[in-house]
């Protein structure tokens, strides 16, 4: 998964909640996300969609405004008061919360209420890239071996079902291995991986497509070595 540094707040969701935490005595209400009007989550799902480029915060496939979901990175069952409703806490993720949405065997869906502090590789922690693993077929593993926490991750997402893999795969086939690149290509490649296009979007599987050409970049340094 992509690391996701939070933007300001949307303006609507500021406006709503000052209005929401008192009442016209200035007595404290009770209130939460399932209170939130619908043109105010609309604004925050686009404000979502806008801050993480385009991508699912969990798998790194493309979301639509249409076809996707706002995430409780911490659950709304665990939530505190009006913690369901704070923007540090949501996310964008496939698939779309319409209803009739087909049940999706991976990411958010599978994930269900699963929260562990310490043992969630979340994409709000900046570490979250460099401890999970993809590999050119397209499986994922955890960096290290002893990362209990990276592999429970994957486990309670189901990054390792078999059509989030295939995608994974058929992403990097085509940016690293659809022709023969120099090292200079595959550098470029790589630096691009971080930014994003001029829509405001990240490449879908940016960070998997980046791994890659690291290890892609290692053969042309061991063939230089043996030269």
């Amino acid at each position: 998964m992509k690391y996701i540094e939070k933007q300001a707040q949307p303006q609507a969701l500021i406006a709503w909640v000052r209005a929401k935490a008192t009442d016209v005595d200035g007595a404290e209400r009770t209130w939460g996300y399932a209170d939130m009007p619908a043109d105010v989550r609309s604004e925050v799902k686009r404000s979502l969609v806008r801050e993480q480029g385009g991508l699912c915060c969990y798998t790194g496939r493309r979301i639509s405004l249409q076809g996707c979901h706002i995430e409780h990175l911490k659950p709304q069952s665990a939530c505190t008061e009006h913690e369901d409703t704070e923007y540090d806490n949501l996310l964008a993720a496939h698939p779309s919360s319409d209803p009739g949405t087909p049940h999706c065997a991976y990411g958010a869906h599978a994930r269900t209420n699963w929260y562990d502090q310490h043992q969630f590789v979340h994409p709000r922690r900046r570490d979250c890239e460099q401890r999970i693993r993809y590999r050119d077929n397209g499986r994922v593993t955890p960096h290290s071996q002893d990362d209990e926490g990276a592999a429970e991750t994957i486990r309670r997402l189901r990054l390792d079902h078999s059509e989030i893999q295939q995608m994974r795969k058929q992403a990097i086939d085509e940016a690293l291995f659809a022709k023969q690149l120099s090292e200079a290509q595959v550098r470029r490649l790589m630096t691009a991986m971080d930014e994003r296009d001029s829509n405001g979007n990240f490449r879908p599987f940016c960070f998997v497509i980046k791994q890659a050409c690291e290890k892609y970049l290692k053969r042309f340094e061991a063939s230089r070595g043996k030269k």
